[in-house]
């Protein structure tokens, strides 16, 4: 009984991995923090007019990481492309 339980989670493992796509390391720098923000900024482009939330954490993100304080602005931007790539979690879906 064990060994068929252990083979299933093995099974139902392998199978979860084949699904997942592969993860992009990143590291919290300052040329990280850049690459984001003008990320963010080109999918704001591509919005007739961007949430006023998503403005916000995407200059708060950015005046962060031109203060050094990278941490807080990838947060925020990673928030701020979160909210447009999701929209109906987080504005006008609910």
């Amino acid at each position: 009984m064990a060994l068929s339980t252990s083979l299933l989670l093995g099974a139902a493992a392998l199978h979860a991995d084949a699904q997942t796509p592969p993860l992009e390391v990143t590291t919290d720098t300052q040329a990280y923090c850049q690459r984001l923000s003008d990320q963010v900024s080109a999918r704001m482009r591509g919005l007739q007019s961007p949430p006023p939330e998503v403005i916000r954490l995407s200059d708060e993100g950015e005046r962060l990481c031109d203060e050094g304080q990278i941490r807080g602005g990838i947060l925020r931007l990673r928030r701020a492309w979160m909210m447009m790539a999701h929209p109906e979690h987080h504005y006008g879906g609910r």
